[in-house]
C-alpha cells in the first residue's frame, strides 16, 4: 500500500513507523528540518529534568535511512489534501496514494515581551501565565510552585480550582516575567477527506466521548496513543477506532498531573447537574488528591494532581481503560509499585463513590 502523510509530529511519526515496518511504501510531506522531537518535554530538558536526547522520538536518519520512509520538504499551507489526492501547489504537481493521513506540525511562538515556555528556562521569579495550552499552563504553574515563584491566578487550567489550591504558591509580589504557553499550528489544506480519517496533531478538534463536547487536542502524548490505534487498524488487528477523551498530562521536578476529559468549568458551560467526588491521600513527602466529575453514575472527568509522583510513568494505563469505556476500578495492578496500589484503590473509592456504592 502507498501511504502519504501531511504533516510530521509524533502521532504520525509513530504511524509512519509501524505502517514502514510492515513492508508499506510511506512518503511524509513535511516543514520539518531536524528529528521528530516530544515538544512538551522542551521545558524539562531546559531545566535539566530530562536528557535532551530523551525529547527525541525519532531521529531523521531512522525513519529514512533504517525504516525507508521518504521525507519530501514542503510548505504545508501549500499542500491540498484532496481525498487520495496530495496536490503540491508549489510545484504544480498532484500525486494519488491508496491512503493520506492528515497531520499538523506545531512551532512555538512568542509575541511581544512573552517568552515561549518552550524556549526559556525558568528561574525563582515572579511570573504571569498567558496562553491558551490549559495543560501547559497547569505544568507551567508546577514549574513556578517548584521553584518558589509566583504565578497570576485565574488562568484556564487542566485541573479544577480546588485542586489546583492544594499547590503551595508563592504569592510574593514584585517583577513579573511574561511567558506564554501558546504555539503556532502548521496543518494542510484539506479539499475532501473520508470520514473515517483521522487528523492526527495538535489544534484539530474532536469529540469528547465523556461530555460530548468538542475540544482541541494539545498533547503529543495523546498523539502518540492515536498514531499507535490508527497504524493498529490499518494493519487490521482492531477493526475500529474508539473516541478519545481529552488527555491532559503534565510533570515538573516534584509535581505532576493527569486530567482525561473536560474541567468543571467547561462541563458548567454545557451540564447544570454536575457532581464530585474527592479524595486525598497523604504519607511521607507523597501527596496525591484525586477527583471525578460524573452526572449521575455517567463518568465526565478524572483528575488528578500528585507531589512525589510521576504519574507520566504509568499515565496510559488509566487513559487507555477509560478511552475504551471500561470501569476505571480495573485498572490492572502494576506488582511491585507500591504508588500504583495506591492511586489504584482511590480511583476504585471514587468509582464507587459515583456508583454511590
Amino acid at each position: 500500500m502507498r501511504i502519504a502523510i501531511v504533516g510530521l509530529n509524533p502521532g504520525t511519526a509513530i504511524y509512519a513507523q509501524y505502517l514502514a515496518r510492515d513492508g508499506h511504501e510511506v512518503t511524509i510531506y513535511t516543514e520539518m528540518q531536524g528529528d521528530v522531537r516530544i515538544m512538551d518535554l522542551a521545558p524539562h530538558a531546559l531545566l535539566g529534568v530530562v536528557n535532551e536526547e530523551t525529547t527525541k522520538l525519532f531521529t531523521r536518519k531512522y525513519l529514512e535511512d533504517l525504516l525507508g520512509i521518504r521525507i519530501v520538504s514542503a510548505r504545508l499551507q501549500s499542500v491540498v489534501i484532496d481525498k487520495n489526492d496530495v496536490v503540491l501547489n508549489e510545484q504544480g504537481s498532484r500525486y494519488h496514494y491508496d491512503r493520506v493521513i492528515t497531520g499538523s506540525e506545531a512551532v512555538p511562538r512568542e509575541f511581544g515581551n512573552c517568552g515561549s515556555i518552550y524556549k526559556i528556562r525558568l528561574r525563582q521569579g515572579n511570573y504571569v501565565i498567558n496562553g491558551n495550552d490549559i495543560g501547559k499552563n497547569t505544568e507551567s504553574l508546577l514549574f513556578i510552585t517548584d521553584m518558589g515563584g509566583y504565578a497570576n491566578p485565574g488562568l484556564l487550567m487542566a485541573l479544577d480550582d480546588d485542586l489546583l489550591k492544594s499547590l503551595p504558591i508563592s504569592r510574593t509580589q514584585g517583577i513579573e516575567t511574561c511567558i506564554t504557553t501558546d504555539y503556532e499550528v502548521l496543518r494542510p489544506v484539506v479539499s475532501d477527506i473520508k470520514g473515517d480519517d483521522w487528523l492526527i496533531g495538535r489544534g484539530f478538534t474532536i469529540r469528547d466521548p465523556l461530555s460530548g463536547i468538542e475540544y482541541s487536542i494539545n498533547r503529543d502524548h495523546q498523539l502518540i496513543i492515536m498514531g499507535k490505534l490508527l497504524a493498529l487498524r490499518d494493519l487490521g488487528i482492531i477493526n475500529s477506532l474508539p473516541l478519545i477523551p481529552r488527555l491532559e498530562t503534565g510533570f515538573s521536578i516534584n509535581w505532576s498531573y493527569l486530567s482525561i476529559g473536560l474541567t468543571r468549568r467547561e462541563l458548567s458551560a454545557v451540564f447544570r447537574d454536575l457532581s464530585s467526588s474527592r479524595i486525598t491521600y497523604r504519607a511521607d513527602d507523597m501527596i496525591i488528591i484525586a477527583k471525578t466529575l460524573h452526572r449521575g453514575s455517567k463518568l465526565l472527568g478524572i483528575q488528578i494532581l500528585a507531589r512525589g509522583v510521576k504519574l507520566l510513568n504509568w499515565f496510559s494505563s488509566i487513559y487507555t481503560l477509560v478511552m475504551l469505556g471500561e470501569s476505571t476500578y480495573l485498572i490492572l495492578d502494576m506488582g511491585y509499585e507500591k504508588t500504583f496500589n495506591i492511586i489504584r484503590g482511590i480511583l476504585e473509592q471514587l468509582l464507587l463513590n459515583l456508583h454511590n456504592i
